[in-house]
């Protein structure tokens, strides 16, 4: 069991672990360990160019034209994803340039084509790994593609969306108002009327009525009366 003497020292070293504490020392403590950057949270790293990433990602905006907060952000995660993506191609061929400008001084014997499948045998001798960038290749690929068909699903809905609203405007704008639950004959046509049987009898019995046999009928205008009045 530590002592107290142990146990203030300890304490008191402590207070000098802490990492760095100016903004200066957390960015430069930041990038401790920083060898290609994939697994890096910020999309620029010394030594890029952000004039170059902003026309990337203008030339997006352009392109997908977003019009809303969440079409802003699927944007940029396209650009990030793209950026990352060029930045390991770009690590790739200079890495096999590299060694392949090693292995024709060692092998001058050995053509072009050879001397392309000698470095990716082995290229891990340099510290890297062939399957290292393909992997990170891929995971940006994936990243840029995942937005994208967010990005495609959410203009999908929007246009869905629209479109129900615009129906339904047209639906309301030519509504007919409902018609009345009863028809008056007009009364230029009164005298001109006859009662004609009604097989379904305002009596309620039916079809075939037995009860008042259609004399409780509404009177019905005759034909001639409603050719006159044509």
């Amino acid at each position: 069991m530590a002592t107290a003497a142990q146990f203030a020292a300890n304490h008191t070293n402590a207070q000098h672990a802490t990492g760095p504490v100016s903004p200066h020392g957390k960015a430069t403590s930041a990038r401790n360990r920083l060898t290609h950057g994939f697994r890096s949270a910020t999309v620029l790293l010394p030594g890029d160019d952000p004039a170059e990433y902003d026309a990337l990602l203008a030339e997006l905006t352009e392109h997908l034209g977003p019009d809303d907060l969440t079409e802003t952000r699927l944007t940029r995660e396209m650009a990030d994803a793209e950026w990352r993506l060029r930045r390991v191609r770009c690590h790739m061929e200079s890495a096999f340039s590299r060694h392949i400008a090693t292995l024709a001084v060692q092998n001058p014997s050995l053509d072009p084509l050879d001397l392309q499948s000698l470095a990716v045998e082995t290229l891990h001798q340099t510290g890297c790994s062939h399957s290292t960038w393909l992997r990170y290749e891929t995971k940006f690929e994936r990243q840029y593609d995942r937005a994208y068909n967010t990005w495609t699903r959410y203009q999908q809905r929007r246009t869905r969306n629209a479109r129900q609203e615009f129906d339904c405007a047209i639906v309301h704008a030519l509504a007919v108002p409902p018609p009345t639950a009863t028809e008056t004959v007009p009364t230029e046509l009164g005298s001109n009327v006859q009662t004609v049987p009604n097989p379904f009898c305002s009596c309620g019995s039916g079809e075939n009525c037995q009860t008042c046999r259609g004399q409780n009928a509404p009177p019905v205008p005759h034909s001639s009366a409603l050719k006159a009045a044509a």
